[in-house]
């Protein structure tokens, strides 16, 4: 890992996830790219010097970022932090940057979201995750050391999510021996118990040399199934790969990712490529 990316507003959330990803970087040995999308009026970018004074209170608000950004430099001086800010929208600002800049892994913080803004408007944070083809850790809460402990990585287990199980092992190997595999069954009537142990067998065969621990867990819904889940173990981070971006079916019952985003309270590794 080379290149962690912050979207940050300044917000405490926004500062619990900077902090974090200066830890990471600091461990890995990466560089830590801070990213401010300011609302500028259209074309901006295009607009002569001359134009641009006349927006006081643009100005203002970009200076006010601009001193942010070299203050966050400043506090954490010992590691490699590029700071940039976006006349786009945040999640188009965020797609743009990670493909203009290699990003590895985006650390971003989240309120969450409920309500029907949860399925039809959403979180900065959601719509985000939403856009980008890039590992993406979400975080409610600061971290005082990047250190887990327990830690689960819930999915169907196709084969097409090995890619992403590939990432989370290498990513979390770092940190801990073991990783707990956890499918949900959600249905009373659902059959799949053995398919979906046999269908992890490949996934437990992939996590050497760590330690595996395969789970079927019962629950009413996905998101619930995988949140009860990571409490009973007293797990510390949750990863789910984010493989079914349907946007018919996110609108009409949302997305198990953005489930989980929204209503987990320990930090959320979500994987795509």
């Amino acid at each position: 890992m080379k290149n962690i990316l912050v979207p940050t507003d300044f917000s405490p959330c926004a500062r619990n996830a900077t902090e974090a990803a200066v830890s990471l970087a600091k461990r890995c040995g990466a560089k830590v790219h801070l990213l401010n999308s300011q609302d500028l009026p259209p074309y901006w970018d295009n607009l002569p010097q001359e134009e641009k004074l006349k927006w006081v209170n643009v100005n203002k608000s970009a200076e006010e970022a601009s001193m942010q950004l070299s203050q966050i430099k400043k506090q954490y001086s010992d590691t490699t932090i590029i700071s940039s800010t976006s006349s786009t929208n945040l999640p188009e600002a965020v797609e743009k940057y990670i493909t203009d800049h290699g990003i590895d892994l985006v650390v971003i913080g989240s309120h969450g979201s409920k309500g029907k803004n949860e399925y039809f408007i959403g979180s900065n944070t959601q719509k985000v995750v939403r856009t980008i083809h890039c590992p993406c850790l979400i975080l409610k809460h600061g971290l005082k050391k990047v250190e887990f402990q327990k830690v689960v990585f819930a999915s169907s287990f196709h084969q097409s999510e090995m890619e992403s199980f590939q990432y989370f092992k290498n990513f979390i190997k770092q940190f801990v021996p073991e990783i707990h595999l956890v499918a949900i069954r959600t249905s009373i009537f659902d059959t799949s118990c053995p398919d979906q142990l046999q269908a992890m067998k490949a996934f437990e065969k992939a996590c050497s040399p760590l330690i595996c621990h395969s789970h079927v867990y019962k629950d009413t819904s996905i998101d619930k199934g995988t949140r009860s889940f990571a409490q009973d173990i007293e797990a510390d981070l949750v990863a789910i790969s984010y493989h079914d971006r349907h946007p018919l079916k996110r609108m009409l019952v949302g997305s198990n990712v953005e489930a989980i985003i929204n209503h987990s309270e320990l930090p959320v590794l979500t994987i795509d490529f």
